[in-house]
């Protein structure tokens, strides 16, 4: 979510325009999120720029446990599976 609606994070930590250096490949985006439109809406507009998308699925922080995103995501037995076959 926090890259779709925050433009000065997107430009701090990606280039859309310039894409990586051939020395930092291979690029892996790690998400976190349980909302499937931001999601996918982030795994889309990077896709062409990185070489994998990963779905964190480990955070045990509590700040993932109010968003139902990393290890906790895991506990949702309905929205996981529609989280990585919409990823897919």
């Amino acid at each position: 979510k926090m890259f779709q609606i925050n433009l000065l994070y997107k430009e701090r930590f990606f280039d859309l325009v310039n894409g990586l250096p051939d020395e930092d490949r291979p690029v892996i985006a790690q998400l976190c999120g349980s909302h499937i439109p931001h999601v996918i809406q982030t795994a889309k507009s990077i896709q062409q720029h990185v070489d994998a998308i990963d779905l964190n699925c480990g955070c045990p922080q509590s700040i993932a446990r109010k968003g139902k995103y990393g290890a906790f995501l895991l506990e949702d037995e309905e929205n996981l599976p529609q989280v990585v076959k919409a990823l897919v």
